[in-house]
């Protein structure tokens, strides 16, 4: 499993430009079962993603065919990690938390 950090390196005006052709891409991970979370930090200066069943090779190539990578609006860094314990319902928090 993955957690990767992604950092904007241009103000979020210029970030948003290219946001719905990012999003755009990301759905295609999210449908395919790679990125089980993504969303925005607080405050918004990048976002995290939580990613499995993908190699970090993987990931770096998904990562440099990112619009936001591709012009220059963000970098990733990619830790991998092995769950040791979660929380029980972690479905349904995760729920509540995008309404």
């Amino acid at each position: 499993m993955f957690a990767i950090i992604s950092t904007y390196k241009k103000n979020l005006d210029e970030v948003d430009k290219k946001r719905e052709e990012h999003l755009a891409y990301v759905k295609n991970f999210i449908l395919s079962g790679k990125f089980l979370v993504v969303g925005r930090k607080n405050p918004i200066d990048g976002a995290v993603i939580i990613a499995h069943n993908v190699t970090k090779k993987e990931l770096e190539e998904i990562f440099e065919n990112d619009p936001y990578y591709m012009n220059g609006l963000a970098e990733y860094a990619i830790t991998e990690f092995n769950p040791a314990s979660f929380a029980n319902g972690l479905k349904d928090i995760l729920e509540k938390l995008k309404k």
